[in-house]
């Protein structure tokens, strides 16, 4: 049975499907390092997850949230933690990999352990972090997949902090982990999954440092195969007693439109607790409403609110002024705009401002941060139907 899960990571029996993505992150994970591209809640972190639980090729595996550092020496801070516990003694571990730094460490709590490690490391946490993997690959027959969970938000946070220094230390972090992945000394042995909820190409470019990621391999965490959306759809609904017929799967699915995995959680849920509330079998009118008024509604408008607000956090004033205008143009239309009719509402949102080459900057961002994207034909849409309607519903007026 599987649960519906909104939010959280899945983990166990109810993470479903992903199989193919699993198989291609392992057969690239033989000669690569990975960068793992997904907006937030598409799963991206669950698939890492899963490569975090059930390691192969003789991986030994390290999970290092990046959202959660504040600058370098926090990273390697952790990263040393977890290569300790990896090694299931901390203390034994630090004494050999840095006894030029820690001294006696006997009577240190591991909490204490983390700060007096973070405060020594401050100024040599390139060096601090190499001596760590040299410790960990002393062993014999060992391989590293050390899996960074959202660097780009790190990256963010230097560069917008404490002027050119900041966006030095983030050229630091990119440079020292390009390291890592090329040097004959870790290279071989350890590999990189890199995931992030917004562009790291963008972000890389922003700091000058484009050509320190083009080693990795890009993998996109895209929506499920028709059949294993149906798959997931039925087994949700069954975990809450519903069946739905083909009709009315059919009209599930056509509503979900986009088959990510949290859509379909999100519709299942809403459409359980409608069943649930008007004590009927799940009907097309009933699939309907309860996209409208549930799924779009207040109880779920949190799980997409980021797409908004990051706007303000991750572009200038002006870009994310325009960005807005331009997403609400696409918003209000029900079909693909041209290049053209998006150029024109960019200009007049930004006036003497606007530029060709900024408008389209903003095009490659916006994809690249999954808000939008191009048919073959060059016309542009909300990369999702689910995203363009709760932008409609919240978005529109507003601007």
């Amino acid at each position: 049975m599987i649960n519906i899960t909104i939010g959280n990571i899945v983990v166990g029996a109810d993470f479903f499907d992903r199989e193919d993505e699993i198989e291609n992150i392992w057969e690239t994970l033989q000669t690569d390092s990975i960068l793992l591209a997904a907006p937030r809640r598409v799963g991206k972190s669950s698939i890492m997850r899963r490569l975090f639980d059930q390691p192969r090729l003789d991986f030994r595996p390290i999970w290092l949230d990046c959202q959660d550092y504040g600058g370098p020496e926090d990273l390697i801070t952790d990263l040393a933690v977890k290569a300790g516990e990896l090694r299931q003694d901390p203390r034994h571990f630090f004494r050999h990999a840095l006894k030029s730094v820690l001294g006696n460490i006997d009577e240190l709590g591991i909490w204490q352990l983390k700060l007096k490690l973070r405060e020594q490391v401050a100024d040599n946490w390139q060096s601090q972090g190499e001596s760590v993997l040299k410790e960990l690959l002393a062993q014999p027959n060992t391989r590293l997949l050390i899996i960074f969970d959202e660097l780009p938000i790190l990256l963010h946070k230097l560069m917008t902090r404490d002027g050119d220094r900041g966006k030095a230390a983030a050229q630091d972090l990119l440079d020292w982990l390009r390291h890592v992945r090329q040097s004959p000394e870790f290279g071989r042995d350890v590999r990189q999954v890199i995931g992030g909820s917004i562009g790291l190409p963008r972000i890389a470019s922003l700091i000058g440092s484009s050509h320190k990621i083009n080693d990795l391999r890009p993998i996109e965490v895209g929506p499920l195969e028709r059949s294993k959306a149906a798959e997931l759809a039925k087994g949700l609904l069954k975990s809450r007693g519903i069946v739905l017929s083909r009709e009315t799967l059919e009209a599930f699915l056509g509503q979900v439109g986009t088959f990510l995995p949290i859509f379909i959680q999100i519709l299942a849920s809403a459409v359980a607790a409608e069943v649930q509330k008007r004590r009927t079998p799940a009907t097309l009118e009933l699939i309907r409403e309860s996209y409208e008024q549930r799924a779009l509604g207040p109880e779920f408008r949190s799980c997409f609110e980021d797409f908004y607000e990051r706007l303000d956090r991750y572009y200038s004033p002006d870009e994310s002024r325009a960005a807005k205008r331009v997403l609400k143009e696409l918003a209000v239309s029900f079909e693909p705009l041209s290049r053209s009719q998006l150029l024109g509402a960019y200009a007049q949102e930004l006036g003497d401002s606007a530029s060709e080459s900024g408008f389209d900057f903003m095009l490659t961002w916006l994809a690249d941060d999954f808000y939008i994207c191009a048919d073959q034909a060059g016309q542009f849409s909300f990369k999702t139907m689910w995203l363009r309607d709760w932008w409609r519903r919240y978005h529109v007026s507003t601007l």
